[in-house]
């Protein structure tokens, strides 16, 4: 799963982007949920990521402590 990072980062600001040309050229009544759904996408992969790599810190955080003291 670590390697969805780059993905992440690739919707989340590929979207942005989309959303800034669509707005620029005023077509946003047709192609605006396309940039909303990209960056959604890629906010939840990052989320995802994040929340996955705290749950293992902790867990080996807990490991280690409790090889330490008992």
């Amino acid at each position: 799963m670590e390697n969805w990072n780059p993905v992440g980062w690739l919707l989340l600001v590929g979207g942005f982007l989309a959303g800034v040309i669509v707005g620029w050229l005023h077509v946003g009544d047709k192609l605006w949920l396309g940039s909303y759904a990209a960056m959604l996408s890629g906010l939840t992969i990052l989320l995802t990521n994040l929340i996955r790599t705290l749950w293992r810190a902790s867990r080996r955080r807990r490991l280690i402590s409790n090889r330490l003291f008992g």
